[in-house]
């Protein structure tokens, strides 16, 4: 159950220290989710039919090191050595994706539809969480912290826009 804060106008002179530390635990979550990307997309990209997709998927791939090397420059920043934060609600949507891809195991074409809206469904939400950080960090005047969060949301909505849905239109074709 969510808790509303309880205030007192004697409480705001921390505030800015508590959006300051939710901006590091949502980077030390933002850490743990694309660590996750990359264990997860090892594990799976040799199970992988389509070479257009494991193509564009390799390619991510890379980007995805892009994201991880922006969160090292932000908690370089902040004069922190790169950690985790469990993030939950990304490790939901990577356990529900692995429900989604063992239920297809013995079917590979929608095995490989499966991974690509899977793949959608996880663009999306670092796209909200990226961005979030970036707006977080505008607020804090954080502007370079903001800059390399914003580059990673631009990346994943190209990623989206320029490879996911074209592929999701070309498997599901067939099925029209």
């Amino acid at each position: 159950m969510i808790k509303s804060p309880k205030y007192s106008q004697n409480e705001n002179s921390n505030s800015r220290e508590g959006l300051q530390q939710f901006f590091m635990d949502s980077i030390r979550e933002l850490y743990c989710a694309e660590n996750i990307v990359g264990e997860t997309y090892q594990k799976i990209k040799d199970g992988i039919l389509s070479d257009k997709l494991r193509f564009i998927l390799d390619n991510h791939f890379q980007i995805h090191l892009n994201h991880l090397e922006r969160l090292e420059k932000i908690f370089k920043l902040h004069n922190e050595e790169p950690q985790f934060k469990d993030c939950e609600s990304f490790t939901a949507l990577i356990n529900e994706a692995q429900k989604h891809l063992e239920f297809f195991a013995n079917d590979p074409l929608n095995w490989d539809i499966a991974l690509i809206l899977t793949a959608q469904k996880l663009a999306h939400y670092k796209i909200a969480a990226y961005s979030a950080s970036a707006h977080l960090a505008i607020n804090l005047n954080l502007h370079t912290e903001a800059t390399l969060l914003a580059v990673d949301v631009q990346e994943e909505e190209e990623f989206i826009h320029n490879y996911l849905e074209e592929l999701i239109h070309e498997f599901l074709k067939p099925f029209r």
